[in-house]
């Protein structure tokens, strides 16, 4: 089968490779290089963050932020006004159900066999008894969440996370993480379906709207330098959940779930 023959080859390739505010944003435009080595109130004192590329990085992290505050940001407001929040939820739910069976695919990937059971398992339940995930009848039954995607498969299987890069649209990520992005669509049932393009780019839409919106609250919690916060932030919850380091900020894992993932 097509889908085994690639699931195989990503394990095979993993086993080789084992060895801001609109104001401030104004203002960074006439900084030099030399001035993004601001306080950063999470530096790691053992220099464990590699961002050789921080000032390209951060005309990226400018330019998303515009995106964000013309588009993004507006957009999300909408949605949470124009909607309420038991409707969002289940947005959330069922986007979460979709990313349990990419989850159980990891699970293989990595040998896991117990947590891809639980991912799959969850899965089932939720489809089913939990109507297409929009009830998360699995978690009543203590099959709780345990978010995979690709770059975490690599992690898991040795691949270093290389230096930090600002993806355009996407946000953080890591040469490791943002090479799985593309990948890690096939481990998903997503590209397998039979749906019409407009269903597809509807549900892209409404997913990367239900994501923002969950973010606007956490906003608040964004102090100094947005930039390196949220650097630091990612690289901190991504190395928590590959076991490298503990979560410095403690949001929990359902925060950013979502952060890496493809959207259908």
């Amino acid at each position: 089968m097509p889908i085994l023959r690639f699931f195989l080859f990503l394990l095979f390739a993993g086993l080789l490779a084992v060895p801001g505010p609109a104001g401030a944003e104004d203002d960074w435009a006439d900084l030099e290089d030399d001035d993004w080595a601001a306080d950063d109130p999470f530096a790691d004192p053992a220099g464990e963050i590699e961002d050789p590329w921080e000032s390209w990085n951060r005309r990226v992290f400018q330019f998303n932020e515009r995106v964000d505050q013309y588009a993004a940001k507006p957009a999300a407001r909408g949605y949470r006004a124009a909607t309420p929040g038991w409707f969002r939820q289940r947005v959330r739910r069922f986007f979460r159900n979709l990313d349990d069976f990419s989850s159980g695919v990891h699970g293989i990937l990595q040998l896991e066999w117990r947590e891809s059971g639980r991912s799959f398992g969850r899965f089932g339940l939720n489809t089913t008894l939990g109507v297409g995930g929009l009830f998360d009848v699995a978690s009543r039954v203590e099959l709780d969440r345990n978010p995979q995607d690709l770059g975490l498969t690599l992690a898991h299987w040795g691949v270093p996370e290389g230096p930090f890069v600002m993806l355009p649209f996407v946000g953080p990520s890591t040469v490791r993480d943002g090479a799985a992005l593309y990948p890690d669509r096939y481990t998903s049932i997503k590209p397998y379906t039979n749906l019409d393009w407009q269903v597809r780019y509807g549900l892209t839409g409404l997913r990367l709207l239900a994501l923002r919106e969950d973010l606007l609250d956490l906003e608040e919690i964004i102090t100094g330098d947005r930039y390196i916060f949220m650097r630091d932030y990612y690289l901190s919850s991504r190395r928590a959940r590959t076991g490298e380091a503990d979560d410095d900020f403690g949001f929990g894992d359902d925060q950013f779930d979502d952060w890496d993932d493809d959207d259908w």
